[in-house]
């Protein structure tokens, strides 16, 4: 991951403390196994996956219905839901990251930015960041780094974005200014435009929502930024496991003579790398028993439990159920019931992850596929509805749930179209189109 040095970021305007700057380099460095020992667990990509993989698997939108909104519709199923599971893992990674739309042939995309190229300059309410700058990276003629600084800066119902790259010196210090047009990928940019009748800056943030414990900034923090040392501990162990399993293998220990080269061939009678490897030499083992049996105790109970206590207080730490990561899993029928209330801490911490972190950022961006499409005139007129939709069978029992409420839809005490709508994941307006007219309706008939 490149990172603009922290003396350039504060000169173009971010307040980034040392300690923040230091430990986004560290969940980076992390996440990305720089400087990792040589056998590692990888658990912060574990983690942050898990964590992904849950907030996102049953993840919906819905734009309303219309022309426009089933155009919005289409775009948001093929250019933006495949980013979601990698935008919210790198979220993850680093406490915040953005999609950003842009359109390209006529279609609506989202680009990805990490916790690394983005820089806060001014924090707006609910934690809506209203200015600050996005770096990217590419190279010129003569293999030279560049930096380009995307700047925006939302004021009064009009958001500002300036474009300017700079030659990448030694250490990530910025140099000269060069020429967009320098790069193929920045040469349609343009340096300054504002777009004007807007209330929110041109990309969803999505953010973890676990306070910050760095700086007491507004600054998101990792989902593992109070496991640092943790994660470091269980990589050690698990160094430790498998040195010893290396070298604590069965061996045989020969007297010397067990390796004398054979006068005929001239060769050992055992090859030198079973020698090196696999056996012990010795000198004046006795005549009668020239060998012997070398076979250590394997501490495998000592290191299951050792990596057991480690992985109980990361899932603590990172706001996981306890065993989430257990070594044994769980075996024999295990109702759905049962997975609900075990399950219970890691429900509590995605779902705030999903109403606290990802939600407003996901709406940000559907706003802004709506801005673009109307910009850039892609779709016919109409109204939008934006929605998310999370989804939570994987810890709740759907079967149970949809009895329910369908008895209570029965029972006259809730709407028809509110059960379409949970089930399927849609707004009401698109379930009341869904369902069979009104005359074929039999709820609460006896």
């Amino acid at each position: 991951m490149k990172l603009l040095n922290l003396r350039d970021a504060r000169a173009l305007g971010c307040d980034m403390t040392p300690q923040m700057a230091q430990a986004v380099e560290a969940w980076d460095r992390l996440f990305y196994l720089a400087d990792q020992p040589p056998h590692s667990l990888k658990m912060a990509q574990s983690l942050t996956g898990y964590m992904a993989t849950l907030a996102t698997s049953e993840m919906t939108f819905s734009t309303g219905t219309g022309a426009r909104a089933d155009w919005l519709q289409q775009q948001c199923s093929a250019n933006l839901t495949p980013h979601l599971f990698e935008a919210v893992q790198l979220a993850g990674v680093g406490g915040m990251s953005a999609v950003k739309p842009f359109v390209e042939n006529g279609s609506l995309y989202a680009e990805v930015i990490p916790r690394g190229r983005i820089f806060p300059e001014r924090w707006g309410p609910n934690y809506r960041l209203n200015a600050g700058y996005f770096t990217d990276f590419d190279k010129i003629e003569g293999d030279v780094a560049v930096v380009k600084v995307e700047h925006f800066d939302l004021r009064d119902g009009a958001l500002t974005i300036t474009n300017k790259a700079y030659r990448l010196k030694t250490g990530g210090l910025m140099g000269e200014e060069v020429p967009l047009t320098d790069v193929p990928r920045w040469a349609a940019l343009e340096p300054e435009v504002t777009i004007h009748n807007v209330n929110r800056p041109h990309f969803g943030l999505l953010r973890m929502p676990m306070l910050n414990t760095v700086d007491a900034s507004p600054y998101p923090v990792s989902l593992y930024a109070n496991a640092l040392d943790t994660l470091r501990q269980l990589d050690a162990t698990y160094g430790d496991f498998v040195w010893e399993r290396e070298t604590g293998k069965r061996r045989m220990i020969l007297d010397r003579t067990a390796a004398m080269r054979d006068p005929v061939n001239g060769k050992p009678p055992i090859p030198f790398r079973e020698m090196a490897s696999d056996f012990y030499m010795t000198i004046d083992m006795p005549d009668e028993k020239p060998w012997d049996d070398y076979t250590p105790d394997f501490r495998f109970d000592a290191y299951k439990t050792s990596m057991e206590t480690l992985l109980r207080l990361l899932e603590m730490q990172v706001g996981f159920s306890a065993g989430t990561f257990a070594i044994e899993p769980r075996t024999g029928r295990v109702t759905a019931t049962q997975v609900i209330s075990e399950d219970r801490t890691t429900y509590n911490t995605i779902k705030a992850i999903q109403d606290r972190g990802l939600t407003t950022g996901l709406l940000d961006v559907l706003y802004w596929f709506d801005v673009y499409a109307t910009l850039y005139s892609l779709a016919p007129a109409g109204a939008v509805e934006p929605a998310v939709s999370f989804g939570d069978s994987i810890f709740e029992d759907t079967g149970v749930e949809f009895q329910r409420r369908m008895a209570l839809a029965q029972a006259n005490y809730l709407r028809p179209e509110l059960v379409t709508a949970w089930y399927f994941g849609v707004d009401e307006e698109k379930a009341r189109q869904m369902m069979p007219a009104a005359d074929t309706l039999h709820f609460g008939d006896a």
